[in-house]
């Protein structure tokens, strides 16, 4: 094999670099060509087609502005409704508030009502207590008792409840407020059913005194300025839980209280007690004279008693007479009220004068046997418009008023 000489390798490899480096030239230029011609071409299509591209970019771009505009336009939609609900909702509320609100100044115009209706009610005066031993009455207003030392008062209660309530929706607090308005409201009106109940039990009560005593009721049974007038009409039974309207309710609570208190001042003016705590010895009647020995009446009650005894008023009233009376001996007449006046005879001494004020109990004298008696004792007598009447009408009503045997 022949080996090339060194000058010819030199050549052969020369050759073959030059034709690498035409190759490259060629791709560049093939590169450069496609470029130029790409370029062309793009400015050809531009130059023809500017407007077409042009016109679609600005279609897409409206797309995307109306579709914009299509979501700002819903989501305005539905913030007006949500503002229309919130404003129909805050009418609704102001509305509720407002009747809420009218609602418990009524409720608090009808709580001074109740409350000037006990006031009333507690003001009646009770019947005095009578001499001889009568329990004390009653008095009309009890004396609610004291709440206990750990228990929170009405106020702070109350105030405990509005802020629980505070935290809650405003619905929510309505529906409670509405709630306590209607106990408030149940308890009102069952304030004025047991004040009226109790007023017209009392009423009766005083009523079925005056009555027992021989004296006439139409009075108290009326109200002023009422004439007395035919009434009627078909019976018609009311369902017990039937609601009675408070303003009727408070009238004719009213009308009772009013009823119940002047029957309470006569009662309270009516000679109830007795002029002493011992035993009767004669009775009212037909009896013996004791001096004659022949029938007579006896226009009173003797109870006996020692010499210098005292004499006690059986009501209050008047003195309209204290000094010595024929047969009465030494005598004290008192004028009580509708026409009913007492008697107290054969004192020993007076306790009092005439014009005197005095109270049930007071003395009014001492026992003793003055005018025409045959020995120490107290002769009594109740008077109606001057007639005698029997004493123990008294006696006995006095002692169903008070419980007493």
């Amino acid at each position: 094999m022949r080996r090339l000489s060194p000058p010819n390798l030199q050549l052969r490899s020369e050759a073959s670099h030059a034709g690498v480096s035409r190759r490259h030239l060629q791709v560049g230029a093939i590169v450069v060509f496609v470029a130029v011609l790409a370029w062309a071409g793009a400015a050809t299509w531009m130059l023809f087609f500017r407007d077409a591209v042009v016109a679609g970019l600005i279609v897409r771009q409206q797309r995307i502005t109306l579709a914009y505009e299509d979501q700002l336009a819903a989501l305005r939609r539905q913030l007006d409704l949500v503002a229309s609900r919130q404003y129909l909702e805050q009418e609704r509320v102001e509305a509720r508030v407002a009747q809420v609100l009218e609602r418990q100044e009524e409720l608090e115009r009808r709580q001074s009502l109740v409350d000037a209706l006990q006031r009333q009610a507690s003001g009646i005066e009770a019947v005095g207590r009578p001499a001889g031993g009568i329990a004390a009455p009653v008095a009309a207003g009890t004396t609610r008792p004291s709440p206990p030392a750990n228990r929170p008062s009405r106020g702070e209660a109350a105030r405990d409840r509005l802020g629980a309530l505070r935290y809650l929706p405003a619905p929510q607090r309505l529906a409670r407020t509405d709630q306590a308005l209607e106990r408030l409201t149940h308890r009102q009106t069952s304030a004025l059913s047991g004040m009226l109940a109790s007023s017209q039990r009392r009423l009766d009560r005083y009523v079925d005194i005056v009555a027992s005593v021989g004296l006439p009721t139409g009075p108290l049974t009326r109200l002023p300025g009422k004439a007395a007038g035919g009434v009627g009409g078909p019976y018609v039974p009311v369902q017990a839980d039937a609601p009675m309207h408070f303003g009727s309710l408070a009238d004719t609570l009213k009308g009772s209280l009013t009823l119940a208190a002047r029957a309470a001042g006569v009662v309270a003016a009516l000679p109830l007690g007795r002029p002493a705590e011992t035993e009767e010895t004669s009775p009212f009647g037909v009896r013996l004279d004791p001096f004659l020995r022949a029938p007579a009446l006896h226009t009173g009650l003797d109870f006996r008693a020692s010499y210098g005894a005292p004499v006690r008023a059986t009501g209050p009233g008047t003195v309209v007479f204290a000094g010595y009376s024929g047969g009465y001996g030494n005598m004290v007449e008192i004028e009580h009220v509708s026409g009913v006046t007492t008697r107290y005879a054969h004192l020993s001494g007076f306790a009092v004068t005439e014009g005197d004020t005095i109270a049930a109990g007071d003395v009014v004298g001492r026992a003793g046997s003055t005018g025409r008696s045959t020995g120490p004792h107290i002769h009594y007598e109740t008077r109606i418009g001057g007639d005698p009447v029997d004493p123990q009408r008294f006696i006995a009503a006095g002692a169903r008023l008070y419980g007493r045997r």
